[in-house]
């Protein structure tokens, strides 16, 4: 039997190495990522950003955040109250999962977390600076070594200015995640029959969703696994 996968770590970046970067779409229990210029693979991303608007069509939300070096947008499955609390000028820590459709990059958000001091952008920004010149080879000046271990002081991780804001699916996709892990004994759940005791209407439509954002993958005919 397969081990699950791993969840994988949200690497730090900028919005902007996500635009750049390629997605590359993976088979079986690898999951899919962004490669970037430098040669990382970002299944999972961890980035601070302020929001710029918020859209709902009727069917979907999402929100737009930019970081200063690109903006991106935050989608969820369907209709979410959690966005709700989001206003425009908000500045969040996001956890969450690049995704691409058609030849649009996007975030599949799994935690959003809102930080009261604006600050902390700036702290991001030096954080990779630093980061990146560390890879280029070349030595930080003595401010941003002064500035950086003032700020690191806090750990991004251990803001608790405001409640993290867990990213919850509607009834129905969650009745269908459940389903799925109940029916999987190792070797993956049989579609037909998750459809049937799911007792969902639009059963099909979601699964097809969920393997869609490759929350899902098909494991062979008739068989699907979530990706964890």
């Amino acid at each position: 039997m397969p081990e699950p996968q791993k969840r994988q770590v949200a690497c730090k970046a900028r919005i902007s190495e996500l635009i750049r970067g390629e997605y590359v779409k993976e088979q079986g229990w690898n999951p899919n990522y962004i490669s970037t210029e430098d040669g990382r693979q970002i299944s999972r991303i961890n980035l601070i950003a302020a929001v710029i608007s918020l859209n709902d069509d009727g069917n979907q939300q999402s929100v737009v955040v930019d970081d200063g070096s690109a903006n991106i947008q935050l989608r969820t499955f369907e209709k979410n109250e959690m966005l709700s609390l989001l206003d425009v000028g908000d500045i969040v820590l996001v956890i969450g999962r690049p995704r691409e459709y058609g030849s649009e990059k996007y975030i599949m958000p799994e935690i959003i977390k809102k930080i009261e001091n604006k600050k902390w952008i700036d702290v991001r920004k030096l954080e990779l600076d630093i980061e990146e010149n560390k890879k280029r080879g070349l030595k930080s000046n003595i401010k941003e070594k002064q500035d950086i271990k003032k700020e690191k002081e806090y750990s991004i991780e251990e803001i608790d200015e405001k409640p993290e804001i867990k990213i919850n699916m509607g009834k129905d996709h969650e009745t269908i995640y459940d389903k799925v892990k109940e029916l999987d004994n190792g070797d993956g759940a049989d579609i037909d029959e998750i459809i049937k005791k799911s007792k969902v209407s639009n059963a099909e439509e979601i699964i097809k969703k969920f393997m869609m954002e490759g929350e899902m993958f098909e494991i062979r005919p008739g068989k699907i696994k979530i990706l964890e």
